[in-house]
């Protein structure tokens, strides 16, 4: 399967690329995208036309998001559901219509820099040891002031039947698994698929860098093909 990996906030198409091989290996094509866009909006728009690009009803892709994406390649699928096959959420989730990434977030100079270390909690930053870190600050771009709070719309409901996997990494998948089963309020999205896969991945919030064979093996894993009953 064509898939289709897109990063969260502060990286770029280069976040991936550790894991790429992994997929490749296991047969999958793999196309790496940096988002473009100064709104929410705008920067689904930009994967909506990858997708118009490579993906046709007769062969959909796989797409993923990791943290800020999430949401994205969510509203993305949402305006393409024919073109997406499987949606890969890595340690992220789709909010609900009417919320958003992160309004609290602090805005310098109109973009949104990568906070200091110390805002986030030890979960987070599990596995991001100093020269991780080092190499993140390097590497990290500004996210646009918009596009952390900007709103979430869908509008297309056929999005809940595209099977969707969930790499929990901060959270214990049992945890995460009965949250939804619980539907909370943040997990409304979650609840409506049809087909719903929540794996663990015990590490931080950067799975590519703290653990990407193992981040690789589990999207492997998710795409592989699933056993038909017999008759």
């Amino acid at each position: 399967m064509h898939v289709i990996l897109v990063p969260g906030f502060w990286l770029d198409a280069s976040a991936w690329d550790e894991v790429t091989p992994v997929l490749q290996r296991a047969g999958h094509s793999v196309q790496t995208i940096t988002r473009d866009g100064d709104t929410l909006d705008e920067q689904v728009a930009a994967i909506v036309a990858v997708l118009d690009d490579v993906a046709t009803p007769e062969e959909p892709v796989a797409l993923a998001g990791h943290s800020g994406a999430g949401p994205m390649v969510l509203m993305a699928a949402d305006q393409r559901p024919a073109l997406v096959a499987h949606l890969l959420y890595v340690d992220t989730f789709p909010g609900p219509e009417g919320g958003c990434v992160n309004d609290e977030l602090p805005v310098v100079d109109g973009v949104v820099p990568l906070p200091s270390w110390d805002v986030w909690e030890p979960a987070t930053v599990r596995g991001m040891t100093p020269e991780l870190r080092a190499a993140f600050e390097q590497r990290a771009i500004p996210e646009p002031a918009a596009v952390p709070s900007d709103r979430f719309l869908y509008t297309d409901a056929a999005r809940h039947t595209i099977p969707a996997t969930v790499v929990s990494c901060e959270v214990p998948a049992t945890e995460l698994a009965a949250m939804v089963a619980e539907h909370h309020a943040w997990t409304t999205e979650l609840s409506a698929v049809e087909d719903l896969t929540i794996v663990g991945l015990e590490t931080g919030h950067w799975p590519m860098m703290t653990a990407p064979t193992e981040l690789g093996e589990l999207l492997v894993q998710a795409l592989a093909p699933r056993p038909t009953a017999a008759a």
